[in-house]
């Protein structure tokens, strides 16, 4: 605002005027709505700090503030939110003063804290973002007594209904996600899914810039929030499989991978140390309402055999060695806390829960604010870690562990204020933070990933990924290899996936397999250095893409063979880097693939295979009739050219005065063209085409987007050739059939390392 238009301001009063106006005009929002526009565009202009001191002096903005506007109309509080939220970015220690009301030193008003809270919890989102960022302008004011009016009890009871707000999403996101598990083709319900996703995740970033917030006390206050109002009553609980005839109420309880996703989430929004170490303690204690007994343990999804190998896991438990790698977890007859139900997850069919609860793992792991000895407790602190911990215990020389867990972590020495009521430590006890209990959950959980990485069928790619990385945290140095037997475990399943996809070596995309192994194992190589933990991990609720029952028909499809095709050679890849990782720790930058020998670099005579190329007649060339239209048959040459791996089969029209010339007409992949002489015409030669749409590199993902119907009802070509008599179709078979068996043999060839279980590591 210019100096002239400051000094008609204050001389013509026009503040005073714009409050007369409103109120002699307050059943018109019209006038109302033109004024808080008006107001906005002001203020967030004024550069001068006379300006602002003179506008907000005098109360009279606390009156706009105030003025009981009618919010029937929706216009009306879009301009009154933006109104608030616009004086909230000129909040500072200096300005603030204007808008609060004090007596003896202590605020007892601030309308433009009081009247943005009461909106907190409005249906349309851009009133909640807004309030966010007025409560948060507030929360950063440089001033002792706003930090105190922000929690006195007047108005503190924001926080608490702030997270019960957030429960109340909870459940509405757990009610969208059943939903869309029944109607996993509607975009529309998937869309709203990824609204309350989206809405989810902006509620714990709020929550989490309030913690970080210049009010200390906060901090404790939504801890306190947090825990006893979502996790604890909620969160945790929800982890344990719940009978299918138990009645339980619906505001008590939400489906497990839900309330995996929220933890989570959790996990990677906030890093506040109070509340992350509350989580993971919480996790480890038994006497709260996340404790199943064993039979409840027995998650729907998992299979009997799986519930028979966990019953085999506790036994193995009960006779296992002391020995790092020995394979240790609770017996039966122990109370289960949330640590065990996370671990019987990885022994489920559903490959979403083994995610969720991976990501869990790895959120705790990557969460710099978790105490080290609760890492240590839940059976995944690094290897690197606990060496050093091995190594501090060797020098005190103490075998207790009670000195060395205090060296270890130093956070155990802090003072009680920082954590809700007293030192989680003390809640759990001694035994379960002590060497010998930690190296039975590390075992534990040692012995879960190998069973995860070693189920079949195999699990999605992600999860191999996310075990892999997680296995690798726990082994990453090649003097801890690892034990015979888990390797013999490895090895077992690495030959089962050998035989799988060597089954596609015979199939219709064998030409373009190399190529596949060279792009997946960039990407796995990269999923196991950097674990597949994204911003959001939301792709764990969504619905995943299955092949029907109806749908047997379009098994034999070259579209559904090259979709198995690539999810084999993904399986393949990661077990074949974990083996390598495990055993010699470091992976080449690209795949050990064969060099062809020059006996197989065979030079095709036709060099381009382009549609429309003007070519030569080549001798080897078989005459043939073909009809692509009704009652319209063609002279064609059949001409097959491969050289290597590629190879392709043309069909050439003759030019007419040019002897020998002709013009390619049509083309098609050699691989998958499965020549057959037709039983009831000898003359006849059928030929696959395959589709032109290779597979997906996200074929065989958790979260792949589905192939498009329109893909999946493509039939594969057809060709039919007429050749002149049965010898000369059944030449034209046999040479056709040659082609593709030498091409097979290169791709072989090439891939030979990976078909031979011992070319990089040694059991």
């Amino acid at each position: 605002m210019l100096a002239g238009g400051y000094s008609f301001f204050m001389e013509k009063q026009v503040m005073a005027t714009f409050v007369r106006i409103l109120k002699a005009n307050r059943k018109s929002p019209t006038v109302a709505v033109q004024l808080l526009q008006t107001l906005s565009i002001m203020i967030q202009n004024i550069r001068s700090e006379h300006a602002i001191y003179y506008l907000f002096s005098n109360e009279y903005i606390n009156h706009l503030i105030t003025f009981p506007y009618d919010f029937r109309h929706e216009e009306l509080l879009a301009y009154y939110i933006i109104f608030l939220r616009t004086i909230s970015m000129k909040l500072d220690r200096n300005t603030v003063s204007f808008f609060i009301k004090t007596d003896n030193e202590e605020v007892v008003s601030f309308p433009l804290y009081t009247e943005a809270i009461k909106l907190f919890h409005h249906e349309e989102s851009m009133v909640r973002i807004a309030v966010r960022t007025i409560t948060l302008s507030v929360y950063n004011v440089d001033d002792e007594s706003i930090r105190m009016f922000v929690t006195n009890p007047a108005v503190v009871h924001y926080f608490s209904e702030l997270v019960i707000f957030l429960r109340k999403q909870s459940y509405a996101l757990d009610a969208l996600v059943a939903e869309v598990s029944k109607l996993p083709d509607s975009g529309h319900m998937q869309g709203r899914l990824e609204g309350a996703v989206a809405e989810i995740g902006d509620l714990l970033y709020y929550c989490n810039d309030i913690i970080n917030s210049g009010v200390p006390a906060l901090k404790s206050i939504m801890t306190k929030h947090i825990m006893n109002v979502l996790v604890l009553p909620l969160l945790l609980p929800s982890l344990r499989p719940v009978d299918k005839h138990a009645i339980i109420p619906s505001d008590k309880h939400i489906s497990t991978l839900t309330s995996l996703y929220l933890l989570l989430r959790l996990l990677h929004i906030v890093h506040y140390k109070a509340l992350v170490n509350s989580i993971g303690a919480s996790l480890l204690r038994t006497d709260h309402s996340v404790t199943p007994d064993h039979k409840q343990l027995q998650h729907p999804e998992c299979s009997s055999d799986q519930k028979d190998e966990a019953g085999d896991f506790g036994r193995e438990a009960e006779a296992g060695s002391e020995s790092d790698n020995s394979a240790t977890v609770l017996s039966s007859s122990e109370a289960l806390d949330g640590r065990t139900t996370l671990l019987s997850y990885l022994l489920c069919n559903d490959d979403k829960l083994v995610m969720a609860s991976l990501c869990l793992s790895v959120s705790f792991l990557q969460n710099e604010a978790l105490d080290e000895s609760l890492l240590d407790a839940l059976g995944i602190l690094p290897r690197r870690k606990r060496h050093k911990k091995l190594l501090l215990q060797q020098l005190i020389g103490d075998n207790s562990d009670k000195h060395l867990d205090r060296l270890f972590s130093p956070s155990l020495e802090r003072s009680h204020d920082d954590f809700m009521s007293d030192h989680w430590e003390n809640h759990l006890g001694h035994e379960l933070l002590s060497g010998s209990t930690t190296l039975k959950h590390r075992s534990q959980m040692l012995e879960a990933l190998i069973k995860l990485v070693c189920r079949r069928p195999p699990p999605h790619a992600e999860v191999l990924w996310q075990a892999g990385w997680l296995l690798r945290q726990l082994l990453p140095y090649q003097e801890h290899k690892i034990s015979d037997a888990h390797m013999s475990l490895l090895n077992n399943v690495y030959s089962s996936a050998q035989q799988e996809f060597s089954l596609e070596l015979t199939a219709c995309w064998s030409d373009i397999i190399p190529a596949v192994i060279t792009e997946e194992w960039k990407i796995c190589r990269k999923a196991l250095d950097v674990p597949v933990l994204k911003k959001d991990a939301s792709f764990v609720l969504m619905p995943s893409s299955h092949t029907a029952d109806g749908e047997n028909s379009s098994l034999t499809s070259s579209i559904h063979i090259g979709e198995r095709m690539r999810a084999s050679v993904k399986v393949l890849m990661v077990l074949y880097q974990i083996r390598v990782l495990l055993v010699e720790g470091t992976l080449p930058e690209m795949p050990p693939l064969m060099e062809l020998p020059d006996e197989a670099r065979v030079q095709p005579q036709i060099l381009s295979t382009a549609v429309g190329t003007e070519v030569d007649i080549v001798n080897d060339a078989m005459p043939c009739k073909v009809s692509f239209e009704r009652g319209k048959e063609r002279q064609v040459h059949l001409v097959v050219v491969s050289g290597g791996i590629s190879g392709s089969l043309l069909l050439i029209e003759g030019i007419a005065f040019k002897q020998n010339r002709g013009v390619i007409r049509v083309t098609a992949p050699l691989a998958g063209s499965d020549p057959r002489v037709d039983e009831k015409h000898a003359t006849w030669l059928h030929l696959r085409v395959r589709s032109p749409h290779q597979p997906l590199a996200d074929v065989g993902k958790l979260h792949s987007p589905k192939t498009s119907l329109k893909n999946k009802q493509l039939a594969d070509g057809r060709w039919t050739l007429a050749f002149a008599d049965a010898d000369s179709c059944l030449h034209a078979c046999l040479s056709i059939q040659n082609h593709v068996a030498n091409q097979r043999h290169a791709v072989s060839l090439i891939v030979s390392p990976f078909l031979d279980l011992n070319s990089e590591t040694h059991q």
